[in-house]
């Protein structure tokens, strides 16, 4: 029987996550060629305008896919994409931090060790976004390496146009288990070379003709003692909903068969479709998930974290001198840690953005607060990018725009009802609404969560949601209006509400026709209502102000007369004396509550 000989790569010895594999001789010496790096050149179209044949600069040639080329290894070079598997490239999650997410990688190495004995052969790693799923990957293949596991991986970046298609995942899959399980390259390449535009095939074809029969093939000729491991991260970033299901259903229909003991896992967010993906009975059958939003004790890890960094800048930093060995305060280190919400991310940026060499921690972190102007800098940058392009995969924005703004300026925590009526909505629509923010919001049970505690300041700052800002002044004066014109029953948010409106034309006139009378409040409330109108500017010299004030002091001197003493600051002789001259004889509840208001100024002037 042939002994497969795999060829793990050693772990790595740099800063980086992992290294580019060593090949095996000819591998490298390709490798030589290009710089380590293999560069795809100008793209043109021949033979078929409906088929994209594609020339690749390989080795100072021009390499074209509709060319006859006897070594299939090469044509296999001119399709793989290096910066979906080797060093880490500028922008991507780095390992994670030492002694940090020991709780999920544990339990991620366990299931891998006994996966081929149970069921559940496919690991589904998901989460909210910024929860540290690629951080994850990326530890997981040092480990796998430490331990002898073959792994091979992809990772998907929607910003990196090599990365977030499906076009070069089998290439570079197929690639990298030549250089794992040299042996396969006598089964790989042949099949490359007989056909040159198999790279032009669907998925399908290609994962099964590459890479599944090939196998199968060497599996049944020598088979193989421990699983191997496909790592795909980031598959919500891979461009096209349909893609993204065809791809797992491919692979998973391939693991379902178990004929070669491959293990496979995914990492990205919770979408609605990668859900639905998931959902199928053929997929979930063999599909373990673990989902981060699970504790997996985030926050004392992020604590660690954050100690780590904190420490490493005072006593790295060119400023620290300036800075309190006592600093940051506990309370300081608290504050970051509930508003990362369990997410890595938020409390990595803040310590990238502290650590900056020609500016002050001490200052950066009072920025990052909220406590010092941010000037020209941009704290959280990386954060709102985030934030700004899951916004900009929601299908209708209006909609959600108005559910947000309700949900965080009304206060309440079950607010679905409210949110129904204040928007003439179907429950299902909320659903419907928030399906695209799955991955920073939570809906259940009526009640919307943020997974991100900094999402909404992000959305209430305009500067950094740009488009997607919530402005709360024009909500308000928005949700006054609908509050007053439907006459609702949640009267009770109006004062919250007008408290922050902008004074807008369809706000003065919607409050100039509302009549006192419409609402049920307790007497106190009447007070705080006509206090807040006081101050509002409608440019009007205050008539809108003062008809609202003759029509409450009627009605209270209607209803509750004896608790006219609460609008003592407000000047109401005048209007006592109308409504008594109107009444004409037999005032004398009005005299005495006059009375009474006499009193409490004069008490007041004291």
């Amino acid at each position: 029987m042939l002994q497969i000989n795999w060829h793990q790569p050693s772990a790595p010895t740099s800063s980086s996550t992992f290294t580019t594999t060593t090949p095996v001789s000819y591998s490298r010496a390709h490798m030589q060629q290009a710089g380590g790096i293999f560069q795809q050149g100008p793209r043109s179209r021949f033979l078929d305008p409906g088929e994209e044949y594609v020339q690749h600069s390989y080795g100072g040639k021009i390499h074209t896919c509709y060319d006859a080329d006897p070594d299939g290894f090469r044509h296999l070079h001119a399709h793989v994409a290096p910066a979906a598997y080797a060093s880490q490239q500028e922008g991507d999650a780095p390992k994670c931090h030492p002694n940090t997410r020991t709780a999920v990688l544990t339990a991620i190495i366990h299931w891998m060790t006994v996966a081929t004995m149970g069921l559940q052969w496919i690991l589904w790693i998901n989460g909210a976004a910024g929860a540290g799923k690629s951080a994850i990957a990326r530890s997981v293949i040092d480990l796998c390496i430490e331990q002898g596991i073959v792994i091979v991986r992809f990772f998907f970046f929607r910003t990196d146009s090599t990365r977030n298609t499906i076009k070069p995942i089998v290439a570079t899959l197929a690639f990298q288990l030549i250089q794992l399980i040299p042996e396969l390259n006598s089964i790989i390449s042949p099949k490359i070379a007989s056909n040159p535009l198999i790279f032009h095939e669907s998925l399908e074809t290609q994962f099964k003709v590459l890479i599944f029969e090939s196998l199968r093939q060497l599996h049944k000729e020598s088979p193989f003692e421990k699983a191997m491991v496909f790592l795909l991260d980031g598959v919500d970033e891979c461009s096209g909903d349909d893609n993204q299901a065809n791809l797992i259903r491919t692979i998973a229909e391939f693991v379902a068969e178990k004929t070669v003991p491959l293990i496979v896992i995914f990492s990205s967010r919770a979408e609605s479709q990668l859900k639905m993906t998931f959902n199928s009975p053929k997929i979930d059958n063999v599909l373990r998930r673990l989902p981060l939003d699970t504790d997996y004790r985030a926050a004392d890890d992020i604590r660690l974290f954050l100690d780590d960094s904190f420490t490493e800048i005072k006593n790295t930093h060119t400023f620290r001198s300036s800075i309190d060995p006592e600093w940051p305060a506990p309370s300081l280190v608290r504050e970051i840690v509930d508003k990362s919400s369990n997410q890595f991310i938020y409390a990595s940026v803040v310590v990238k953005f502290i650590s900056s060499p020609r500016l002050h921690p001490v200052q950066q972190l009072e920025i990052v607060r909220g406590l010092r102007p941010a000037g020209d800098l941009t704290p959280f940058a990386q954060l709102d990018s985030l934030y700004r392009h899951i916004f900009s995969q929601v299908h209708d924005i209006a909609r959600v725009t108005a559910i947000l703004a309700l949900d965080i300026l009304s206060g309440m925590p079950y607010n679905q009802q409210y949110i129904c009526e204040m928007l003439g909505i179907e429950r299902e629509d909320i659903d419907v609404a928030l399906a695209d923010l799955t991955s920073v919001i939570s809906y259940a049970a009526g009640q919307i969560t943020f997974l991100h505690a900094s999402l909404p300041d992000f959305l209430q700052d305009q500067s950094r949601a740009q488009q997607y800002y919530i402005d709360r002044g024009v909500w308000c004066a928005q949700l006054t209006v609908t509050l007053l014109t439907k006459r609702l029953s949640y009267m009770s948010t109006l004062a919250t509400y007008l408290g922050q409106a902008k004074c807008t034309p369809q706000l003065r006139e919607a409050v100039y026709a509302t009549s006192p009378a419409i609402f049920s409040w307790h007497p106190a409330t009447w007070s705080t209502y006509i206090d807040i109108i006081q101050k509002m500017d409608f440019g009007d010299g205050g008539e809108v102000y003062r008809h609202q004030l003759d029509m409450v002091v009627r009605h209270m001197d209607k209803d509750c007369p004896q608790e006219m003493h609460r609008l003592h600051e407000h000047d109401i002789d005048g209007i006592l004396d109308e409504i008594e001259r109107e009444r004409g004889p037999g005032r004398k509840t009005s005299l005495w509550v006059r009375s009474k208001i006499h009193l409490a100024k004069v008490f007041k002037k004291k």
